[in-house]
């Protein structure tokens, strides 16, 4: 089918001389001389159909173009789908486009496909339009590939450039290689794909946390890339991007949930917008083909393995049921990325927790039997004599272990009036309980009235059901049932000092208010199903220093119960000393764990006081 041009464009073809590569076929040169290409146009057709290397991607040929892997939909995908399979449209978009005027987002993609399209248009293209289309091209690479881009501000500006500075050059260069100009852009693009793979991953191949809501354009435009690289004599990339690469595909399937969505992806409101708790169905999603793609580019035996069991079937071929010693820790902490996972497996009923941290609010993701319970901003409000607390700085990963049962992360956060905000989250994977602590304190160790209220959002669909003579209660879904005790707060309702457990705008909110040096907000989430229909109970424990009670505001411990299982935790909220919480000695800052069916407790952690 033959495209339609209304307007001749002028054309000069000065950034593509010399034209001719010195491999380029010397029939080629002869018959379609650099001076006059036009003259020739003929040649060169004839060679573009005969020639059988460089071949087009096979992917590229597919129905559902893989160029809209992990597309958002408001990023106008259903217009780009049209566009994409239309040559004229692409062609169009090209020619009107203001040369002077960087390419956004939507027309960076076009550019791309019709990079991709051009052996096919010279099918089908005057001469004076094909070559303008590619010097044009050739100067939106080039010009792309000068410019730095501020990932940390404006995430997507990282998929426009590394679509225009990476995937647009390498493919110019490399369907294109008889031309000098072109061929050359492949350094450019090797460059250009090398430094941001390196400059926007943590040296184990997992993206800012910030770069999340582009995971999976960003990962797309990657793998592509990589497919030309395992046809190039030199890859697409360094040998440095290549292992992030490589690392990368294994986080995304890490971070692959059950919706086709990237965990922690999706647009956060904390609840006030329509959307409940601020999760929203867009935001960077993956596909079958996408991984397909990856894990026969670069994925290892354990990628497979793991692949296997998150993956829907037929993502991977050859579905063999994986080893245990094949699969790969599902747990994940990245300081730098400020990115967290917790997980008891890989497959999509696994309970687990992800938590982003490089911004205040953070974001949190909890899911459990392929439902989700918590997703959105994490938010909190803090008073102290009466007044607004504000954060004075950015979060930070003060501790991070993880053990054969328990995966544990503690964040820090400088607030004003002279106070600090802790935040503990102890997960214990056999028993599938979730332990979250807030504590507040003042630096300088004075007294001071206290006020801090928690918002964890709920997730689309899920629902707070309070108890009604007790405070505590149970998140439930479709299939979800989740236990919620709020372990620093009396049992009974009759009692009505110390705070508050309720659930306003989609945000299940926990409130507590004490007089002294520190506040602990605590919370113990029971995930297990079917032991969360169960009864249970919760007491503050007295803690015990030299034959004295610890006052409430110095140490804190605390046993709850679900139904047969018992958990106990222990927080010291300022100088450590060596104490006992029911006939435990402890000398750390912070202990968790769980009683056997024998009585005896059994220690997950304990971390010592710095």
């Amino acid at each position: 089918m033959a495209v339609a041009i209304t307007e001749e464009p002028v054309v000069s073809l000065a950034s593509l001389q010399p034209l001719w590569h010195d491999t380029a076929p010397r029939q080629l040169v002869e018959r379609c001389p650099a001076g006059d290409p036009f003259t020739g146009w003929k040649a060169w057709q004839e060679h573009l159909l005969a020639r059988k290397r460089p071949a087009l991607p096979r992917f590229v040929k597919k129905k559902d173009s893989p160029l809209l892997w992990g597309w958002p939909a408001e990023w106008e995908r259903d217009a780009l789908q049209a566009a994409i399979e239309s040559p004229t449209s692409l062609a169009e978009a090209a020619i009107g486009e203001d040369a002077n005027s960087p390419p956004d987002l939507p027309l960076a993609l076009q550019l791309v496909a019709l990079a991709y399209a051009m052996p096919r248009l010279a099918r089908e293209l005057p001469a004076e339009t094909w070559w303008f289309l590619v010097e044009r091209l050739h100067t939106t690479a080039t010009q792309a590939g000068s410019q730095r881009v501020d990932w940390e501000t404006n995430p997507r500006d990282a998929v426009r450039s590394q679509l225009l500075a990476g995937e647009l050059p390498l493919a110019l260069g490399c369907l294109f290689p008889e031309v000098r100009a072109l061929r050359e852009l492949r350094d450019e693009a090797r460059a250009a794909l090398s430094e941001a793979i390196v400059e926007i991953t943590d040296g184990q191949g997992l993206p800012h946390a910030r770069l999340l809501p582009v995971l999976g354009p960003l990962f797309a435009c990657w793998t592509r890339a990589r497919w030309f690289g395992a046809h190039m004599k030199r890859g697409a990339w360094s040998q440095a991007a290549e292992l992030q690469y490589e690392w990368l595909v294994r986080h995304a399937i890490r971070l692959a949930d059950g919706d086709d969505r990237f965990l922690l992806s999706s647009p956060s409101t904390g609840g006030t917008s329509g959307t409940r708790g601020g999760a929203s169905c867009d935001g960077s999603h993956w596909s079958g083909p996408l991984f397909a793609t990856a894990l026969k580019l670069a994925g290892d035996r354990s990628d497979h393995a793991a692949a296997a069991v998150a993956l829907p079937r037929g993502v991977v071929k050859k579905r063999q049921k994986p080893r245990r010693g094949d699969l790969p820790q599902p747990s994940l902490n990245s300081d730098w990325a400020c990115v967290t996972v917790m997980a008891d497996g890989w497959s999509q009923s696994a309970a687990r927790l992800a938590v982003s941290y490089a911004d205040n609010p953070l974001s949190i993701e909890l899911a459990v039997d392929g439902e989700r319970v918590l997703a959105g901003s994490w938010t909190f409000h803090t008073t102290c004599n009466g007044q607004p607390v504000q954060a004075d700085g950015e979060w930070e990963q003060l501790c991070w272990e993880t053990g054969k049962r328990f995966d544990f992360l503690e964040l820090g956060l400088t607030l004003t009036e002279g106070l600090r905000l802790e935040r503990q989250l102890l997960f214990g994977r056999e028993d599938r309980v979730l332990y979250y602590a807030d504590i507040i304190f003042p630096t300088d160790g004075a007294k001071r009235q206290l006020q801090h209220s928690v918002g964890l959002p709920l997730a689309d669909g899920a629902r707070w059901n309070a108890e009604t003579e007790t405070r505590d209660g149970i998140i439930t879904g479709r299939k979800l049932r989740a236990a919620v005790m709020p372990l620093a707060l009396h049992e009974w309702r009759s009692d009505p000092r110390g705070g508050s457990l309720f659930e306003r705008d989609g945000q299940l909110t926990l409130t507590q208010q004490a007089n002294g040096r520190a506040l602990c907000c605590p919370l113990l989430i029971d995930l297990d199903r079917k032991r969360s229909a169960t009864e249970r109970t919760w007491r503050q424990l007295t803690v015990g220093e030299t034959m004295e009670i610890v006052p409430a505001d110095v140490a804190v411990g605390y046993r709850a119960q679900s139904g047969d299982d018992q958990w106990l935790m222990y927080r010291s909220l300022g100088q450590a000393g060596n104490r006992t919480v029911l006939g435990h000695n402890v000398a750390g800052e912070f202990c968790g764990g769980r009683f056997l069916s024998t009585g005896k407790f059994k220690q997950w952690i304990e971390i010592e006081a710095v």
